[in-house]
């Protein structure tokens, strides 16, 4: 099966395109001010780089956030395209689980995104295990919420650094840089996720629209 997957949430976004379950090519770009302009292209370079038209794609996915509004919005409406004009399914994944996809198969790791209001959507799992389901939460309340030494991980991770580790302390590490979701993580999660349900999503929507749905934390004062 030929995957095209993209992800948009963040400041850096992604297209990889995948054949049989493995990445075969992946292309990083500069969401931040041209994410509509570069993403059209950096499909259709990474595709006719590998021979194909979009009409060889079997499957579209695209990250769902949560993240940057407007990014996400033009992924969707960029996948919802395509898979339109060419009748191909659709598929929607989270992209701060493709982040702890890509980082989660040991230690306990920590996905953080920006959620405004002083607050930050927050998901832990340990060995790809879910500890703590995705939610918005305080800072304050991380140090109620990890409970073991965790890799903090996200696409503004080194801006929360300080406030994470006055908080936590030896209980939180951090990369070198900031995180990005990456697309190929998108897609396997769009992948799996096609093959237990053998159609693609009847409805694809951002996370950050139901931000209602997510259990609310807040420190105790």
């Amino acid at each position: 099966m030929i995957t095209v997957a993209l992800d948009t949430s963040g400041p850096v976004g992604s297209v990889a395109l995948r054949r049989d379950g493995c990445l075969i090519g992946e292309r990083t770009l500069d969401t931040h001010h041209h994410h509509s302009s570069l993403l059209l292209p950096t499909i259709d370079e990474l595709l006719r780089m590998h021979e194909l038209v979009p009409r060889d794609v079997e499957l579209w996915a695209v990250g769902l956030g949560p993240g940057s509004y407007t990014g996400i919005r033009v992924g969707i409406a960029a996948g919802k395209g395509f898979a339109l004009a060419h009748g191909q399914p659709l598929v929607g994944a989270g992209s701060m689980e493709a982040l702890l996809l890509e980082h989660g198969q040991a230690d306990a790791v920590a996905a953080v995104v920006d959620a405004r209001r002083e607050e930050v959507y927050f998901a832990l799992t340990t060995a790809s295990k879910p500890v703590v389901p995705l939610q918005i939460v305080a800072l304050d309340a991380l140090a109620g919420l990890v409970m073991e030494p965790a890799l903090f991980v996200g696409p503004e991770i080194k801006r929360y650094e300080p406030e994470i580790s006055r908080r936590l302390g030896s209980l939180a590490r951090f990369p070198q840089e900031n995180i990005y979701p990456r697309a190929t993580f998108v897609g396997e999660l769009a992948e799996r996720r096609f093959a237990a349900q053998r159609a693609g999503d009847g409805k694809v929507e951002p996370i950050y629209l139901r931000e209602t749905a997510f259990v609310k934390v807040r420190s105790e004062t």
